[in-house]
């Protein structure tokens, strides 16, 4: 690894004080908790926890002008809880992250399984002009998460000089412009996987450790800030964020499972998305169907499989896809040769019936989320498959998911969208056709 710059909090004092921007009033309580977990799953293998540990060094430091600390450690099967008071414009800190992989090289996650929380804590009297949502604690609508800019690098090096972290900056990672601690909240949610050798094409295992005082690979370094136009809506708001490194061994494990962006029931991607479409085994009109947008709205086909449902136990290839270079932009999903299109997605409407989504008034932005769902009914014996997955050619890791009753999905974040977004793949229900339901299905959900 090579060192290109100093990764110190300097550049963040260039922001100004709090008296250069009249702002001193604007003061917020920030409680940031960060939990992490030593966590070691494995699989197709016969190794013992022991052989496999994982431990993380921390370092903190915050500088709030007329004040600053700081702090480190080791968690090694315990948690760190980080917190500060009275943030304002102006503040800034680091946090750093060296994980240590005792014995063996793996596949080394980070995620969060909490995410972020940003609390309102009600409202001051300056906050009010400024803000009208409200709550103490007011889960959910607090601004201080958008409100935080961070910068997310690969480091190494690092240490505590004078009330201060200090690293050598390998890389930044993809950091969008204007990336906040909000956005790293909701990447946390789906996690990533951290290249265990930056130098190289490609994403590399995390390397071994020889014991926990060795630190073998690169170190994960967070730099935020409180920019000094930042306004009165931040005051009393505060924020939780839990965040986990998770270890899967490399051995026996060539193409390993993301243990943050899969799961059961429906993603937050899911939750607030602009736009969905789905394919319905068997629809309300008894048929195999596609829809963008749902039955309430939406634009349908209703005979895909003319008046028959889907087969069973047949593998049937889909694309979805975002065109944001068209105008206006468009939406469209492909399904046996059958496709259905809504010919503008920032219109909030389907082709012209209300859909109750917002999609992109805005346009379609340069980065999007996309979540994967395969969805079947409890009791009916049917299995829904999505396998192959692919997002602008790119395999997902995982790239099968699979349901027996209920949602399981697959998250990706920050998806090029600069261009066509394609996502393409196979769906497979198993089971008697006859038993199939309008809950047999898959969804693709994009924001």
């Amino acid at each position: 690894m090579t060192q290109e710059s100093k990764l110190t909090l300097s550049r963040r004092k260039l922001l100004g004080s709090l008296s250069a921007v009249g702002l001193a009033s604007a003061g917020a309580g920030l409680g940031t908790t960060a939990y992490f977990s030593d966590e070691e799953s494995f699989t197709n293998n016969t190794f013992t926890a022991g052989e496999l540990d994982l431990a993380v060094d921390y370092f903190s430091s915050v500088d709030q002008g007329t004040t600053s600390s700081s702090t480190s450690g080791e968690l090694n099967g315990s948690t760190y809880s980080f917190e500060i008071d009275d943030v304002k414009p102006g503040d800034s800190g680091t946090l750093a992250f060296c994980p240590k992989l005792i014995d063996n090289a793996g596949w080394l996650w980070v995620g969060s399984e909490s995410g972020l929380t940003d609390f309102e804590n009600g409202l001051s009297d300056p906050e009010m002009a400024v803000d009208s949502t409200g709550g103490d604690p007011g889960e959910g609508n607090g601004e201080l998460g958008d409100a935080i800019d961070v910068t997310v690098s690969y480091c190494e090096n690092v240490s505590l000089s004078n009330g201060s972290v200090t690293a050598d900056e390998i890389r930044e990672l993809n950091n969008p412009s204007e990336y906040t601690l909000g956005d790293l909240g909701s990447d946390l949610n789906f996690g990533f996987l951290l290249d265990g050798d930056t130098g190289t094409s490609g994403i590399q295992p995390y390397p071994s450790s020889t014991g926990s005082d060795d630190q073998a690979g690169p170190c994960l370094c967070i730099e935020w800030d409180v920019p000094t136009d930042v306004g009165n809506e931040i005051q009393t708001d505060s924020i939780e964020l839990g965040v986990q490194f998770q270890v899967i061994q490399r051995r026996h494990n060539p193409d390993p499972v993301n243990p943050f962006a899969t799961g059961t029931g429906f993603s937050e991607i899911s939750f607030e998305k602009a736009l969905n479409m789905q394919a319905l085994a068997r629809g309300g009109s008894g048929r195999g169907e596609i829809q963008i947008h749902g039955d309430s709205g939406g634009v349908e086909d209703n005979a895909v499989f003319g008046s028959a449902p889907y087969p069973t136990n047949t593998d049937i290839d889909f694309t979805a896809e975002i065109d944001p270079t068209s105008s206006p932009p468009t939406a469209s999903l492909t399904v046996n040769g059958v496709t259905v299109t809504d010919d503008d997605v920032t219109d909030g409407d389907a082709n012209g019936a209300s859909t109750g989504d917002p999609e992109w008034p805005g346009g379609v932005p340069s980065l999007i989320d996309v979540a994967l769902n395969a969805n079947s009914a409890s009791g009916n014996g049917v299995t829904t498959v999505i396998k192959g997955i692919e997002i602008n050619g790119n395999p997902t890791s995982p790239a099968t998911i699979q349901s027996s009753g209920g949602a399981s999905y697959l998250g990706v974040t920050n998806v090029d969208s600069s261009g066509v977004v394609t996502i393409s793949g196979t769906m497979e229900f198993q089971g008697a056709q006859a038993d199939l339901t309008s809950q047999d299905w898959i969804g693709i959900d994009f924001r």
